[in-house]
C-alpha cells in the first residue's frame, strides 16, 4: 500500500533523527466512498486520490513528511501523478473545549445609537412539565398497510440533514408523510444507527441518542464523539458530519409491499 510505505519510511527517518512517532495519522482513498466505511460501493474504480494526514508535536516531523511525498511520485509504485500541487506545510491543530460559565461572570452590554446600555442577566425558571408525551406507536399500528415484508431506502420515506456540535454530530430525520414515521422509528433505533455509524464512533466513548420531535413527524439523533475531534482538530475528510444524513438515507427500512409499490422502489442500497 502506497500510504503505508510512505509512513513507514518517514517513521524510520523520524527515529534516526531522535523524533517520536506521529501522534495520529489518517489515510483516505478519495473516490472509493471512504467516508462510508463498510457501506461503501466500489464498482471498478480506476482513479483515486490518496489523502494522508498526520499529527505530531514537533513541526519538523511534519516538514519531513511533506518532503517525502515527492519521492513517492518518482520512486514508488507506478501510475502515480498529481504531486505538482506544492509541498504541504505544517499548521497548528486547534481544538474546541466547551465549558459552562455563570452568567454573572459575563457582563452584557448593548451599544446602540452611540449609547451604551448595561443589561442585567435574565432569571427565567424552566417551564413546568404538565405530563409526559405519549410514546409514539410502533410500525404495527400503521393503519391498513399490513405487515412489513420488503425494504426501501430511508430516502424514499424521509428527508434528513446533519451537522456538527464540537466532536458530536446531529442528524435530523423528517418523514415525508406522517404515516411513514412509525416505520422509520421502528427501523432507526439507537442501536441500529450506532451500528450503521460504528466506523466513525469513538470505540469507547461513542454513543447514539434518539429523540422524538412531536408535531414535526421527525426524529433527532445525537452521535457523541463521532467526528475524530471535530472541526479543524479532526483529520477526517468529513470533520463536521455534513454527509452523515446522506449516508443514513441509504438505510433499509422494512415496510409493507403495498406501501413500497407506491414509492416506486422495493430495494435499498446495499454494500459491495
Amino acid at each position: 500500500h502506497l500510504a503505508e510505505s510512505i509512513l513507514l519510511r518517514v517513521r524510520r527517518l523520524l527515529g534516526e533523527r531522535g523524533l517520536s512517532d506521529f501522534r495520529e495519522t489518517q489515510v483516505d482513498l478519495v473516490g472509493t466512498e471512504a467516508t462510508y466505511g463498510p457501506h461503501a460501493r466500489i464498482h471498478g474504480t480506476r482513479e483515486v486520490m490518496l489523502r494522508i494526514a498526520c499529527v505530531h508535536d514537533d513541526p519538523r516531523a511534519l516538514t519531513l513528511f511533506g518532503k517525502e511525498l515527492a519521492q513517492a511520485a518518482t520512486s514508488n509504485v507506478p501510475g502515480i501523478f498529481g504531486f505538482a500541487g506544492g509541498r504541504p506545510k505544517p499548521s497548528p491543530r486547534v481544538r474546541l473545549t466547551s465549558a459552562l460559565v455563570s452568567k454573572a461572570l459575563v457582563p452584557v452590554r448593548v451599544d446602540l445609537g452611540g449609547e451604551s446600555h448595561t443589561c442585567a442577566p435574565l432569571s427565567v425558571a424552566p417551564p413546568a412539565v404538565t405530563g409526559a408525551l405519549a410514546e409514539p406507536g410502533s410500525a404495527d399500528a400503521a393503519p391498513g398497510l399490513g405487515a412489513t415484508d420488503t425494504t426501501v431506502p430511508l430516502l424514499r420515506l424521509a428527508v434528513a440533514r446533519s451537522g456538527d456540535k464540537g466532536d458530536h454530530a446531529n442528524i435530523g430525520v423528517m418523514a415525508r408523510r406522517p404515516e411513514y414515521l412509525p416505520f422509520i422509528r421502528a427501523a432507526l433505533s439507537e442501536a441500529a444507527v450506532a451500528g450503521h455509524f460504528a466506523h466513525v464512533l469513538h470505540p469507547s466513548r461513542g454513543s447514539v441518542t434518539r429523540w422524538d420531535l412531536p408535531g414535526f413527524h421527525a426524529l433527532n439523533f445525537l452521535l457523541r464523539h463521532a467526528l475524530g475531534g471535530g472541526g479543524v482538530a479532526s483529520l477526517r475528510m468529513d470533520s463536521q458530519g455534513k454527509a452523515f444524513a446522506q449516508q443514513l438515507l441509504d438505510f433499509p427500512v422494512p415496510v409493507p409491499r403495498a406501501l413500497a409499490d407506491t414509492l416506486g422502489t422495493t430495494t435499498a442500497r446495499t454494500p459491495a
